[in-house]
């Protein structure tokens, strides 16, 4: 995964985590903060799990602001947009995007059209490509 931490000269990366909060996005960003990197741990709803996500990110670093918080529901346009730049504000630089979240509906065959497909594709596939 991430390359060892960058030498104490060097400021440290800062990746941003998609849906960092739980499941593997958690996973994820922890490795980071394991090698050293700082974490921008996105959330969309669960707000207490990625609050706990960065405390257990910068006692990883042993830097305990290494690692922030932020919100954002990516299926919204403006919301996307400015998560980026928010990140950017808070740690002066992004060097990578882990695109972890996902839209978790339950659906099947008869419930499946493009109605779904489209709010899938949104949050999903739309959010990291803008």
């Amino acid at each position: 995964m991430p390359d060892s931490a960058p030498s104490s000269s060097s400021p440290p990366r800062t990746a941003l985590v998609t849906g960092a909060g739980k499941r593997l996005g958690r996973e994820i960003a922890l490795t980071l903060a394991r090698a050293g990197w700082n974490v921008a741990v996105h959330f969309r709803q669960s707000a207490a799990e990625a609050a706990q996500t960065a405390q257990d990110c910068g006692a990883l670093t042993g830097r305990p602001r290494s690692a922030a918080t932020f919100g954002a529901d990516l299926a919204d346009e403006p919301a996307v947009r400015g998560l980026l730049p928010a990140v950017v504000a808070h740690f002066g630089r992004v060097d990578a995007v882990v695109n972890s979240a996902s839209l978790f509906e339950h659906d099947d065959t008869g419930s499946f059209g493009f109605a779904a497909m489209e709010t899938h594709l949104r949050s999903n596939t739309g959010a990291p490509i803008l």
